[in-house]
């Protein structure tokens, strides 16, 4: 089959959802994960800057065959902001996958890196073929540097709310709390390798922040200063994990989960064609990385979602200090490995190992 490389338009929009929706995760339960209605408003909250391209069939204008993202976000780096690549959404249709087409995307991302540039990227452990690709080494493919494991949480909601010590509060945001937000986020981040650097006020209608607003922050004082903040993020209306169906005998099972996880507390399992009810956590920052802060503000959060959502997402990488905190919860773990990607040698020696790494799950 002929195609070409080209960037993405808004027109693809609907070839790409359809792209999307014919890749489904086979299992007990069969998940899809979407982007519905709009990828580029999704596209546009993964990175500050998108950077999407397909490979459209030459005799069919307007069929997409595959697609990708490499768009750049600010992050910091070595206690510096830098614009880092993030590489993602990479999605071949059955009939363009032959022996050709990858070699030619990366050829052709080979062209839109600059020299000595790197990216990042995520591969699901359970995803077998993507990571043997990215093991074997083919002639005209980057250099996938192994880079941590990182442990995505579905932690579940629970009604028995924390009591707190007599000095400390947790409350919701407002905009008078944004300066002060903006402060810890860069005092804290900066400590961080790949902790987001954005500015607090884009979540007043900026696309970076779909969804987002003032108000969408837990803040932890202790004798009235700020020490920790913990945002969320209802992400349904850019991206959905949807539930196409069950395997023999599970629907009926369904039924039964269901009813355990209104009385301990758990995902609940929507029928086929439902959507799950989770809330994604983001800016998930505390003073001098301290856990105890941490715990009070997961505490509180995992109560006060409970009826509005059955899972709250978190991730960690696994040599966090702050990652054994998510497993102190009834939670469904999922595992990820992280790599940063380069055509010209090895970035991990540049990375300063003081720093522990962060990861933001929201944005993957």
């Amino acid at each position: 089959m002929s195609y070409q490389i080209r960037p993405a338009r808004q027109e693809d929009n609907a070839a790409i959802l359809a792209l999307l929706q014919g890749t489904p995760q086979p299992g007990a339960v069969t998940l899809n994960f979407e982007r519905n209605p709009d990828y580029f408003r999704g596209a546009k909250v993964a990175c500050e800057q998108p950077d999407v391209w397909v490979a459209e069939a030459r005799d069919a204008p307007g069929k997409v065959g595959a697609v990708y993202n490499v768009g750049w976000r600010h992050v910091w780096i070595n206690g510096e902001v830098r614009p880092i690549r993030y590489a993602h959404d990479l999605r071949i249709a059955p009939e363009f996958r032959n022996g050709m087409i990858l070699h030619r995307m990366f050829r052709h991302l080979r062209k839109q890196l600059a020299e000595g540039e790197w990216m990042q990227t995520t591969v699901l452990r359970d995803n077998q073929a993507s990571l043997a690709t990215v093991a074997s080494g083919r002639a005209g493919l980057p250099v996938y540097y192994p880079a941590g494991t990182i442990e995505t949480s579905m932690l579940y909601t629970r009604q028995r709310y924390p009591r707190l010590p007599a000095d400390t509060s947790i409350r919701q945001s407002g905009s008078s709390d944004l300066p002060e937000i903006a402060a810890l986020l860069k005092r804290e981040g900066r400590k961080k390798q790949f902790f987001p650097y954005w500015d607090v006020n884009r979540v007043h209608g900026d696309e970076y922040c779909f969804g987002l607003n003032a108000s969408s922050f837990l803040l932890l004082r202790i004798g009235g200063e700020l020490k920790g903040v913990l945002g969320f993020w209802d992400q349904k209306p850019i991206k959905q994990t949807r539930v196409l169906g069950y395997a023999r005998g599970m629907g009926v099972m369904r039924h039964l989960y269901n009813t355990h996880s209104v009385l301990r507390g758990g995902m609940r399992l929507p029928p086929a064609g439902g959507v799950l009810s989770y809330l994604s956590l983001h800016s998930l920052i505390v003073a001098n990385d301290d856990p105890d802060l941490l715990r009070l503000l997961m505490d509180y959060a995992v109560a006060y979602f409970h009826g509005r959502y059955d899972a709250l997402i978190c991730g960690f990488f696994q040599q966090d200090p702050l990652a054994g905190v998510a497993a102190r919860y009834r939670r469904r773990l999922l595992l990820s490995e992280h790599f940063l990607v380069s055509y010209d040698g090895d970035p991990r020696g540049a990375l300063d190992g003081e720093r522990p790494w962060y990861v933001e799950v929201a944005r993957l």
